[in-house]
Protein backbone atom coordinates (compact mmCIF):
# COMPACT_ATOMS: atom_id res chain seq x y z
CA UNK A 1 0.00 0.00 0.00
CA UNK A 2 1.55 3.21 -1.15
CA UNK A 3 0.96 6.77 0.24
CA UNK A 4 0.52 8.05 -3.29
CA UNK A 5 -2.91 5.59 -3.46
CA UNK A 6 -4.28 6.63 -0.41
CA UNK A 7 -3.49 10.87 -1.29
CA UNK A 8 -5.65 9.64 -4.90
CA UNK A 9 -8.09 8.16 -2.70
CA UNK A 10 -9.07 11.52 -1.07
CA UNK A 11 -8.47 13.37 -4.21
CA UNK A 12 -11.80 11.08 -5.51
CA UNK A 13 -13.05 11.42 -2.19
CA UNK A 14 -12.81 15.53 -2.64
CA UNK A 15 -13.70 15.94 -6.03
CA UNK A 16 -16.10 13.36 -6.76
CA UNK A 17 -14.71 11.74 -9.47
CA UNK A 18 -11.81 10.16 -11.29
CA UNK A 19 -11.40 12.77 -14.01
CA UNK A 20 -11.51 15.79 -11.42
CA UNK A 21 -9.23 13.78 -9.13
CA UNK A 22 -6.59 13.13 -11.94
CA UNK A 23 -6.18 16.50 -12.53
CA UNK A 24 -6.07 17.16 -8.66
CA UNK A 25 -3.21 14.76 -8.19
CA UNK A 26 -1.65 15.78 -11.87
CA UNK A 27 -2.21 11.93 -13.14
CA UNK A 28 -4.37 10.47 -16.06
CA UNK A 29 -7.60 9.05 -15.95
CA UNK A 30 -6.36 5.18 -16.46
CA UNK A 31 -3.50 5.69 -14.03
CA UNK A 32 -6.07 6.72 -11.20
CA UNK A 33 -8.14 3.69 -11.97
CA UNK A 34 -4.86 1.76 -11.54
CA UNK A 35 -3.96 3.12 -8.19
CA UNK A 36 -7.61 2.70 -6.92
CA UNK A 37 -7.95 -1.25 -8.08
CA UNK A 38 -3.99 -1.54 -6.43
CA UNK A 39 -5.39 -0.09 -3.43
CA UNK A 40 -9.09 -2.50 -3.28
CA UNK A 41 -6.09 -5.16 -3.81
CA UNK A 42 -4.22 -4.37 -0.80
CA UNK A 43 -7.43 -3.71 1.09
CA UNK A 44 -9.21 -6.33 0.21
CA UNK A 45 -12.68 -5.00 -0.30
CA UNK A 46 -14.21 -2.77 -2.99
CA UNK A 47 -13.56 1.11 -2.03
CA UNK A 48 -16.33 2.64 -4.84
CA UNK A 49 -19.82 1.52 -5.82
CA UNK A 50 -19.74 -0.19 -8.68
CA UNK A 51 -21.53 1.73 -11.97
CA UNK A 52 -22.02 5.12 -10.03
CA UNK A 53 -21.26 7.99 -11.29
CA UNK A 54 -19.82 10.33 -9.64
CA UNK A 55 -17.44 8.14 -7.93
CA UNK A 56 -19.39 7.15 -4.64
CA UNK A 57 -17.37 5.24 -2.38
CA UNK A 58 -18.79 2.03 -0.64
CA UNK A 59 -18.59 2.41 3.43
CA UNK A 60 -16.00 0.60 3.94
CA UNK A 61 -14.33 2.80 1.38
CA UNK A 62 -15.58 5.75 3.67
CA UNK A 63 -14.01 4.11 6.54
CA UNK A 64 -10.63 3.81 5.18
CA UNK A 65 -10.38 7.63 3.63
CA UNK A 66 -11.04 8.58 6.64
CA UNK A 67 -8.00 6.87 8.01
CA UNK A 68 -6.27 7.56 5.08
CA UNK A 69 -6.71 11.00 5.82
CA UNK A 70 -5.34 10.56 9.32
CA UNK A 71 -1.84 8.68 8.05
CA UNK A 72 -1.62 11.83 5.16
CA UNK A 73 -1.74 14.07 7.88
CA UNK A 74 0.62 12.31 10.29
CA UNK A 75 3.15 11.99 7.71
CA UNK A 76 3.05 15.32 6.30
CA UNK A 77 3.21 16.73 9.88
CA UNK A 78 6.56 14.42 10.54
CA UNK A 79 7.70 15.77 7.40
CA UNK A 80 7.28 19.00 7.91
CA UNK A 81 8.81 19.07 11.81
CA UNK A 82 12.27 18.99 10.01
CA UNK A 83 11.81 22.33 8.88
CA UNK A 84 10.48 23.78 12.31
CA UNK A 85 11.13 27.62 11.54
CA UNK A 86 14.33 26.82 9.66
CA UNK A 87 15.69 30.50 8.40
CA UNK A 88 19.76 29.28 7.06
CA UNK A 89 18.53 26.14 5.53
CA UNK A 90 16.79 25.58 2.43
CA UNK A 91 13.31 26.72 1.06
CA UNK A 92 11.95 25.49 -2.18
CA UNK A 93 9.64 28.31 -3.70
CA UNK A 94 7.24 27.72 -6.63
CA UNK A 95 6.10 30.63 -8.69
CA UNK A 96 3.07 30.35 -11.71
CA UNK A 97 5.00 31.54 -14.91
CA UNK A 98 2.80 35.06 -14.91
CA UNK A 99 5.11 36.37 -11.53
CA UNK A 100 8.71 35.71 -13.30
CA UNK A 101 9.14 39.05 -14.05
CA UNK A 102 7.25 40.53 -11.78
CA UNK A 103 7.69 39.15 -8.14
CA UNK A 104 10.40 36.68 -8.16
CA UNK A 105 12.98 39.11 -8.24
CA UNK A 106 11.32 41.09 -5.69
CA UNK A 107 11.28 37.94 -3.13
CA UNK A 108 14.76 36.69 -4.19
CA UNK A 109 16.32 40.25 -3.37
CA UNK A 110 14.41 40.14 -0.14
CA UNK A 111 15.12 36.84 0.92
CA UNK A 112 19.00 38.21 0.54
CA UNK A 113 19.09 40.83 2.33
CA UNK A 114 16.95 39.46 4.94
CA UNK A 115 18.15 35.69 5.51
CA UNK A 116 21.45 35.44 3.97
CA UNK A 117 22.51 32.19 5.09
CA UNK A 118 19.36 30.90 3.13
CA UNK A 119 19.88 28.39 0.85
CA UNK A 120 16.95 29.68 -2.50
CA UNK A 121 15.73 27.07 -4.64
CA UNK A 122 13.35 28.10 -7.33
CA UNK A 123 10.48 26.28 -9.74
CA UNK A 124 8.24 27.57 -12.09
CA UNK A 125 5.37 25.53 -13.16
CA UNK A 126 1.02 25.90 -13.59
CA UNK A 127 -0.95 26.84 -10.11
CA UNK A 128 -2.58 23.17 -9.64
CA UNK A 129 0.86 22.02 -9.94
CA UNK A 130 2.78 24.42 -7.93
CA UNK A 131 -0.20 23.39 -5.15
CA UNK A 132 0.14 20.17 -5.61
CA UNK A 133 3.86 20.21 -4.66
CA UNK A 134 3.14 22.63 -1.49
CA UNK A 135 0.74 19.57 -0.68
CA UNK A 136 3.32 17.26 -1.44
CA UNK A 137 5.66 19.31 0.47
CA UNK A 138 8.12 19.24 -2.62
CA UNK A 139 7.91 23.01 -2.55
CA UNK A 140 7.63 24.85 0.71
CA UNK A 141 5.61 28.06 -0.92
CA UNK A 142 4.30 29.12 -4.05
CA UNK A 143 2.95 31.82 -5.66
CA UNK A 144 -0.24 31.30 -7.87
CA UNK A 145 -3.38 32.10 -9.13
CA UNK A 146 -6.50 31.41 -7.03
CA UNK A 147 -7.79 27.57 -7.03
CA UNK A 148 -10.91 26.77 -8.69
CA UNK A 149 -11.59 24.73 -6.03
CA UNK A 150 -10.02 24.54 -2.55
CA UNK A 151 -8.02 22.40 -1.43
CA UNK A 152 -8.03 21.32 2.55
CA UNK A 153 -4.08 20.61 2.71
CA UNK A 154 -3.12 23.83 1.35
CA UNK A 155 -3.45 27.26 2.94
CA UNK A 156 -3.97 30.32 0.74
CA UNK A 157 -2.79 33.73 1.78
CA UNK A 158 -4.21 36.72 -0.80
CA UNK A 159 -1.01 38.86 -1.42
CA UNK A 160 -3.07 41.09 -3.90
CA UNK A 161 -5.92 41.37 -6.87
CA UNK A 162 -5.05 42.29 -10.70
CA UNK A 163 -7.98 43.60 -12.63
CA UNK A 164 -8.91 41.77 -15.95
CA UNK A 165 -9.27 43.90 -19.22
CA UNK A 166 -10.10 43.10 -22.31
CA UNK A 167 -7.40 44.70 -24.85
CA UNK A 168 -6.82 45.84 -28.19
CA UNK A 169 -4.01 47.67 -30.24
CA UNK A 170 -3.94 51.09 -29.82
CA UNK A 171 -3.25 51.39 -33.57
CA UNK A 172 -6.95 50.34 -34.41
CA UNK A 173 -10.13 51.77 -33.80
CA UNK A 174 -12.31 49.16 -32.57
CA UNK A 175 -16.32 49.35 -31.46
CA UNK A 176 -17.55 50.45 -28.13
CA UNK A 177 -18.95 47.00 -26.91
CA UNK A 178 -17.25 44.13 -25.90
CA UNK A 179 -18.96 41.59 -27.81
CA UNK A 180 -18.50 43.02 -31.06
CA UNK A 181 -14.76 43.45 -30.06
CA UNK A 182 -14.58 39.52 -30.08
CA UNK A 183 -16.80 38.74 -32.65
CA UNK A 184 -14.54 41.11 -35.29
CA UNK A 185 -11.30 40.25 -34.15
CA UNK A 186 -8.62 37.30 -33.94
CA UNK A 187 -9.17 35.74 -29.88
CA UNK A 188 -5.53 35.34 -27.94
CA UNK A 189 -6.45 33.77 -25.53
CA UNK A 190 -4.54 32.79 -22.19
CA UNK A 191 -3.88 29.25 -21.83
CA UNK A 192 -7.29 27.51 -20.92
CA UNK A 193 -5.51 24.47 -18.38
CA UNK A 194 -4.15 27.22 -16.15
CA UNK A 195 -6.44 28.75 -13.35
CA UNK A 196 -6.05 32.12 -14.79
CA UNK A 197 -7.27 30.82 -18.52
CA UNK A 198 -9.52 28.62 -16.74
CA UNK A 199 -11.20 31.87 -15.01
CA UNK A 200 -11.10 34.37 -18.35
CA UNK A 201 -13.40 31.24 -19.93
CA UNK A 202 -15.51 31.09 -17.26
CA UNK A 203 -15.99 34.78 -17.46
CA UNK A 204 -16.57 35.06 -20.88
CA UNK A 205 -19.30 31.66 -20.56
CA UNK A 206 -21.17 33.39 -17.98
CA UNK A 207 -21.34 36.54 -20.44
CA UNK A 208 -22.69 34.70 -23.11
CA UNK A 209 -19.27 35.86 -24.86
CA UNK A 210 -17.39 32.79 -24.95
CA UNK A 211 -15.75 31.81 -28.03
CA UNK A 212 -13.19 29.11 -29.42
CA UNK A 213 -9.31 30.88 -29.69
CA UNK A 214 -7.29 31.61 -32.81
CA UNK A 215 -4.60 31.61 -30.60
CA UNK A 216 -3.78 30.17 -27.16
CA UNK A 217 -0.52 30.81 -25.35
CA UNK A 218 1.12 30.16 -22.07
CA UNK A 219 2.88 33.79 -21.77
CA UNK A 220 0.96 36.91 -21.03
CA UNK A 221 4.11 38.31 -22.26
CA UNK A 222 4.05 37.01 -25.65
CA UNK A 223 0.32 38.03 -25.67
CA UNK A 224 0.92 41.73 -24.78
CA UNK A 225 3.39 41.68 -27.65
CA UNK A 226 1.00 40.63 -30.09
CA UNK A 227 -1.81 42.53 -29.54
CA UNK A 228 -0.13 45.52 -29.47
CA UNK A 229 1.15 44.42 -33.16
CA UNK A 230 -2.41 44.05 -34.14
CA UNK A 231 -2.63 40.29 -34.71
CA UNK A 232 -6.11 40.44 -32.10
CA UNK A 233 -7.79 40.57 -29.25
CA UNK A 234 -7.57 39.40 -24.99
CA UNK A 235 -8.51 39.49 -21.99
CA UNK A 236 -5.12 40.07 -19.67
CA UNK A 237 -4.68 41.29 -15.85
CA UNK A 238 -2.85 44.29 -14.94
CA UNK A 239 -0.36 42.21 -12.97
CA UNK A 240 1.83 43.63 -9.79
CA UNK A 241 4.70 45.27 -10.43
CA UNK A 242 3.99 45.06 -14.35
CA UNK A 243 4.45 47.98 -16.35
CA UNK A 244 0.84 49.57 -16.73
CA UNK A 245 -0.93 47.62 -19.78
CA UNK A 246 -2.33 51.01 -21.24
CA UNK A 247 1.23 51.98 -22.08
CA UNK A 248 1.15 49.88 -25.14
CA UNK A 249 -2.50 48.88 -25.13
CA UNK A 250 -6.12 50.24 -25.31
CA UNK A 251 -7.70 48.71 -22.19
CA UNK A 252 -11.51 48.10 -22.45
CA UNK A 253 -13.70 47.57 -19.14
CA UNK A 254 -15.19 44.40 -18.67
CA UNK A 255 -17.95 45.70 -16.33
CA UNK A 256 -17.94 46.85 -12.68
CA UNK A 257 -16.35 45.37 -10.39
CA UNK A 258 -14.31 44.54 -12.81
CA UNK A 259 -13.49 40.93 -12.51
CA UNK A 260 -10.25 40.25 -10.66
CA UNK A 261 -7.43 37.58 -11.01
CA UNK A 262 -6.37 36.88 -7.55
CA UNK A 263 -2.91 36.13 -6.64
CA UNK A 264 -2.15 33.97 -3.41
CA UNK A 265 0.71 32.67 -1.43
CA UNK A 266 0.32 28.79 -0.61
CA UNK A 267 1.52 27.30 2.07
CA UNK A 268 0.96 23.44 3.28
CA UNK A 269 -2.31 23.65 5.95
CA UNK A 270 0.80 22.64 8.76
CA UNK A 271 3.42 24.95 8.66
CA UNK A 272 6.40 24.89 10.34
CA UNK A 273 8.48 27.83 8.75
CA UNK A 274 6.60 30.98 10.27
CA UNK A 275 9.16 33.38 10.11
CA UNK A 276 9.42 32.52 6.74
CA UNK A 277 6.01 32.54 5.91
CA UNK A 278 5.35 35.70 7.34
CA UNK A 279 8.07 37.02 6.07
CA UNK A 280 6.72 36.30 2.63
CA UNK A 281 3.19 37.38 2.95
CA UNK A 282 4.75 40.70 4.63
CA UNK A 283 6.80 41.01 0.87
CA UNK A 284 3.86 40.92 -0.89
CA UNK A 285 1.77 43.10 1.02
CA UNK A 286 4.76 45.65 0.02
CA UNK A 287 3.99 45.29 -3.53
CA UNK A 288 0.61 45.76 -3.73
Amino acid sequence: MQTAHLRTLLAVKNTGSFTAAAAWVHLSHSAVSIQMKHLEQAIGAPLFEKNRRPAVLTPIGEEIAEKAREVVDRLDDMKSMGDADDVTGRVALGFVSTTLQTLLPVVLARLRRDFPELQVAVHSGLSGQLANSVETHQVDFAFLSAPVQENPMVRMHEIGSEPLFLVTSKTRKEPAKIGEILRQNPFISFDRSTWLGEQIASHLAQRGLFREPDIELDSIDAIEHLVELGFGVSILPQRLLAPPLDKNLRLHSLGQPAPMRRVMLAAPQRCRRQTLLNCLIGIAAGVN
